[in-house]
């Protein structure tokens, strides 16, 4: 219950902070919003270092290193927003980042230290991409008309997913927990996760669909495409929101990690929380750049 409520107040927090960071700081293509992004980024990128190094990966200078990797290609993407880098500077990035690690693994100090070449590489490559990369699209966001509404109501659809398919959840196995008098045990959908539930699947992917309806019919111009749009819209970002939310798992379940880190109360840590809106975000951008 504790938990509950303090994911409870984190949400509502969340929601009042978005909101005034985008509604009422728009200025230079929602430059504070992607500059918490680029840190986030950042942030997350050190976690998912973390993780990997419970794994006995060894990253060398990585508590500097990775965080500058984590944040680079979404500050890349907010300079080219800003008309301060090319179009092509995050195709470069990306090629110079990956063929520099690549490359420095040549200067090994012995024959023996190439044993952990291949996972060390693969880590740095993947804490490079996983998040910097899917952060970008969310930056890419703010290219569109409208931005700040169109952003918020992009957070508000994947939290208010992510969230009701949590309390759905909890609130049905309790229900099944107490109506079989403590000995129920609740069947495992995925192993990457084997809390969750039918019930929260459904409740979640549910969610999306009606937060982009019901922010339509209340605000007609948040949302640029018509009901079908916000059906298909909602569907595909509840599916992509999940995903993000079990690849998450998968990873810290890999590391025997319960969570990514300790600095949001009652979710974890950066990763525990964005990672929901970091595989969302290119399903929204393209959908909404190509479909709407």
């Amino acid at each position: 219950m504790r938990n509950l409520t303090q994911r409870t107040i984190v949400f509502f927090v969340g929601i009042a902070v978005l909101a005034v960071v985008t509604l009422v700081v728009p200025f230079a293509n929602l430059l504070l919003l992607n500059a918490i992004a680029v840190v986030v980024s950042a942030l997350g990128a050190r976690e998912l270092g973390r993780l990997f190094e419970r794994r006995d990966t060894h990253f060398g200078a990585g508590a500097v290193v990775l965080p500058v990797l984590g944040g680079l290609l979404p500050l890349v993407q907010l300079l080219i927003l800003n008309g301060l880098l090319p179009d092509a500077a995050l195709l470069f990035t990306i090629y110079a980042v990956v063929s520099m690690t690549l490359l420095l693994q040549i200067f090994r100090r012995s024959v023996d230290a190439f044993a952990d070449t291949l996972t060390n590489t693969a880590a740095t490559i993947t804490v490079f991409l996983y998040p910097g990369l899917f952060v970008s699209y969310f930056v890419r966001l703010s290219s569109f008309a409208n931005p700040g509404p169109l952003v918020l109501l992009f957070l508000c659809t994947v939290f208010f997913n992510d969230t009701l398919a949590f309390l759905a959840g909890s609130l049905y196995r309790s229900l099944r927990s107490k109506l079989s008098g403590g000995r129920w045990s609740p069947t495992v959908l995925i192993p990457a996760s084997p809390n969750k539930t039918i019930v929260g699947f459904v409740a979640g992917l549910a969610g999306a669909p009606v937060t982009i309806l019901v922010a339509m019919r209340l605000f007609p111009t948040v949302f640029p495409g018509r009901p079908a749009h916000a059906l298909v819209f909602g569907a595909a970002i509840g599916a992509a929101t999940i995903a993000g939310d079990l690849i998450e798992s998968a990873l810290k379940r890999s590391a025997t990690s319960k969570d990514s880190g300790s600095i949001i109360p009652g979710r974890g840590g950066i990763l525990d929380s964005a990672d929901s809106v970091l595989y969302a975000a290119p399903v929204f951008y393209y959908l909404l750049a190509y479909v709407v």
